[in-house]
């Protein structure tokens, strides 16, 4: 009997060992699948913050380019004016001391 008796109890621990190892290899599984879900989480709360903030700085970069454009524009006009009015006045002063342009 002391043979059957062996068997009996190494079978019963192989048996528990192998359940203990399949529970423990699921509950493993669960827990490294959760793990992985919250990394993706908080990779994808960091890019959505990226992405929010080069978005303001986009908006904010197209305004100034836009108020810069507006400025160009001025300030070509006003640099056509000042060559006109500089013609202009070589040409008076081009007639007041008698040369030819």
């Amino acid at each position: 009997m002391q043979i059957n008796e062996l068997i009996v109890s190494a079978l019963t621990g192989v048996s528990t060992a192998t359940i203990t190892w399949f529970a423990a290899r699921n509950k493993n599984k669960a827990e490294t699948y959760v793990s992985e879900l919250d990394a993706v989480e908080r990779a994808v709360k960091v890019w959505r913050e990226l992405g929010e903030e080069m978005q303001l700085k986009y908006e904010a970069l197209h305004e100034e380019i836009e108020l810069l454009r507006v400025e160009v524009k001025v300030l070509r006009e006003d640099n056509r004016q000042l060559k006109q009015e500089n013609q202009r006045l070589l040409q008076q002063i081009n007639t007041l001391t008698g040369e030819k342009s």
